[in-house]
């Protein structure tokens, strides 16, 4: 009888583990239905009451934090942040919740230091680096901020932060190669956000900077460029008297796919680089008109892009079609910038 009593009591306690864990659970869920529909209150009222219950759960104690810093009650957001960070289990999302806080409070050293002590245990992580760079432009240090989104463009070449906050201080230097690069990576990989919009007018402007006389001449005499930076370059130059008259799509295109069968001559092999793959799958497809028209069309001149889509609806729409049913993809260790 003792020997089935023990089994039953442990049994029993099993269950009700059980039924706690999936209680807390369903609070969790409850509280993301509320911080979605804007009720951050009633949202950190659930959590609290399930941390009663589960004072140790990452995913609860992330939310909790994340809710305070929505209603800007940053201490307690903090106070919370700091627990989730110092866990085994905590993920790169836990040290962006609580650096959130310390930026919106202005304390930039707390938030770099907790995004460098994230990077030991998270070193390829792109989104890190960013938030890391962000804090320092904040904290007026833009030299030692685009450090850091080049190093989260070398280590995780896929997460677009990096390439958005890159473009906007390349562009105030016009460091127009840069600018050009980047921005079309980070259209390719965050293709239809607000921000999308933004950076194609940040690629055309330039695109139209670098081909105006006298700038490759000058960017070829100088040393700034890497060796592949250097290479772009002078492939551009090689055709730029296409956009003599002005820049439209038609010499865009006509320019880029001069440069594509080039490299493919000869760069290709030493620095292998998808964007460039994708424009000469593009060309080979038949699609890399309608890829400009996207790219820079709008931005370029309205009237004759709108001119464009009414005339080619059909290319349009396919492009649109292989535009959406597609992920851009960077390869590793295609990084040639230093």
């Amino acid at each position: 009888m003792k020997y089935c009593g023990l089994l039953l009591i442990g049994l029993l306690s099993l269950q009700a583990g059980s039924s706690q864990v999936s209680g807390t659970k369903q609070l969790l869920e409850n509280a993301r239905i509320l911080m979605q529909q804007g009720d951050y209150n009633n949202a950190a009222a659930v959590l609290q009451q399930a941390r009663q219950q589960a004072p140790l759960d990452l995913e609860l104690l992330k939310n909790l934090s994340y809710v305070y810093y929505l209603q800007r009650d940053f201490s307690n957001a903090i106070e919370t942040g700091k627990v989730a960070v110092t866990m085994d289990s905590a993920d790169q999302q836990a040290f962006q919740i609580l650096g959130l806080s310390y930026k919106a409070i202005a304390a930039y050293k707390e938030a770099n230091k907790l995004y460098r002590t994230a990077l030991k245990k998270f070193p390829n992580s792109g989104m890190l680096y960013n938030e890391l760079g962000e804090c320092l432009k904040e904290d007026n240090q833009p030299k030692e901020a685009i450090e850091q989104w080049e190093k989260g463009i070398q280590k995780d070449p896929n997460h677009s932060g990096n390439y958005y906050n890159a473009v906007q201080y390349y562009r105030l230097q016009q460091n127009h190669i840069r600018v050009l690069l980047y921005s079309e990576l980070f259209v390719n990989i965050e293709s239809y956000t607000q921000r999308t919009k933004e950076v194609k007018a940040y690629l055309a402007a330039s695109l139209e900077g670098l081909l105006k006389p006298g700038v490759i001449n000058g960017l070829l005499a100088g040393s700034t460029l890497s060796a592949f930076e250097r290479q772009v370059v002078q492939h551009y130059n090689k055709n730029s008297q296409l956009i003599a008259g002005g820049l439209s799509i038609h010499n865009v295109s006509s320019i880029r796919t001069r440069f594509v069968l080039d490299w493919y001559n000869g760069d290709a092999a030493r620095f292998p680089y998808r964007l460039f793959d994708q424009w000469q799958y593009l060309i080979r497809e038949g699609f890399f008109e309608a890829y400009n028209q996207w790219l820079l069309g709008e931005t370029v001149n309205k009237d004759a892009y709108q001119l464009w889509q009414n005339n080619h609806a059909k290319e349009a729409a396919q492009f649109q079609l292989f535009q959406q049913s597609r992920v851009f993809k960077l390869a590793a260790g295609q990084y040639y910038m230093q």
